[in-house]
């Protein structure tokens, strides 16, 4: 299994210490799944047919899940308690979207923050963030509606786009039956999380009709978004720096890794140059709400959101954007060891707060 000193030194190097101790929480992590999984294996077989090939590429993607599943609880332990939550459905592009609403407070209404996932739109759920989102309802005082949209590649682009909008859509028009304020809403997003989120709002913006009987809603909704969080996203940089300096087996963004999402969630070359996937080349110069733009120092897509950030200001909007320093991508998971993570939690959720009540 590899160890710490197979990270390159320019990277195991910049480490701050909180993440150099996660980063070994994480090998040590993996040995031990290695290890079961290891003992565990003896005599399987594999066939050779395309039906045997389709049945081991789901029980690996199945797998993959758990694995996910499994690493992330850790990391959710802990952290705010909420007032209330509910596991809940929305109806929206023709089926029911689970979602999960935090209520730090009593309060009969609440604005709300939707929160999308991050995991390369192929892992991930409800519970692999929940600490995060907890984190951001308890310091914002905003109700936090977490949506579990269809991975792929059961659902391929651009079905999880229209379901993100379509939840934002749904909360804006009819957003008094959960005790939400459908005219203060904000969006946000980890990784994959952070382009649904800023792809959902260009929808909402500039193609609402691409919602069909939700188009009316729609509009309401870009009206009443009121921020944007965005965490380390992707957004469109075909190379850069930081995708030649960043990503490995100690994070899960090596190159490899990344095309794995052109396989399975862009099937379409015009997927791929949308401008709600490939969003630095879509209009960043029309009304946008006010952004809070994060990326990881040591993080291949680093450079996406610089240059996201840039766009943003140079069109004369609001941004409040940062580097952290010395962590790698998806370190928002890691609030029971790493401050950081802590700290741009409650970064975005202060920001989405002033904007609520500005």
């Amino acid at each position: 299994m590899p160890a710490l000193s197979d990270i390159p030194a320019h990277v195991r190097d910049a480490f701050t210490p909180q993440m150099r101790r996660v980063v070994e929480h994480q090998l040590e992590h993996a040995a031990r799944r290695s290890a079961r999984q290891g003992a565990g294996s003896a005599g399987e077989a594999t066939g050779d047919d395309a039906g045997s090939r389709a049945a081991e590429a789901e029980g690996a993607l199945a797998a993959a899940r758990a694995e996910y599943r499994e690493e992330r609880a850790f990391w959710n332990v802990g952290g705010p308690t909420m007032h209330e939550t509910n596991d809940l459905s929305i109806r929206t592009s023709g089926k029911d979207v689970p979602v999960r609403m935090h209520r730090p407070s009593a309060d009969e209404t609440l604005p709300a923050i939707v929160y999308f996932h991050g995991g390369g739109f192929i892992v991930g759920d409800l519970d692999t963030h929940d600490r995060i989102t907890r984190v951001l309802a308890a310091v914002s005082g905003a109700a936090v509606v977490a949506v579990d949209y269809t991975l792929a590649p059961e659902g391929a682009y651009p079905v999880s786009l229209h379901e993100s909008a379509g939840v934002l859509a749904h909360l804006a028009a009819h957003g008094g039956r959960y005790g939400i304020d459908g005219s203060r809403l904000a969006v946000a997003g980890d990784s994959a999380g952070a382009m649904l989120a800023l792809g959902a709002t260009l929808l909402l913006r500039d193609e609402p009709g691409r919602l069909g009987d939700e188009a009316d809603d729609a509009e309401r909704a870009f009206a009443s978004l009121s921020s944007m969080l965005l965490y380390y996203g992707g957004y469109g940089l075909a190379d850069s720096v930081s995708a030649r300096l960043y990503g490995g087996f100690w994070d899960g963004m090596a190159a490899e890794d990344l095309r794995i999402i052109d396989d399975v969630f862009l099937t379409r070359q015009e997927d791929r140059t949308s401008r709600y996937t490939n969003l630095l080349s879509a209009d960043l110069e029309a009304p946008l709400p006010p952004a809070y733009v994060i990326g990881a120092d040591l993080d291949p897509l680093r450079d996406d959101s610089f240059a996201l950030a840039q766009r943003l200001e140079t069109a004369g909007h609001d941004v409040q954007r940062r580097v952290v320093p010395g962590v790698l991508h998806s370190f928002l998971h890691f609030g029971r060891m790493l401050d950081e993570a802590n700290e741009a939690i409650a970064g975005g959720a202060m920001f989405a707060r002033s904007r609520f009540f500005s």
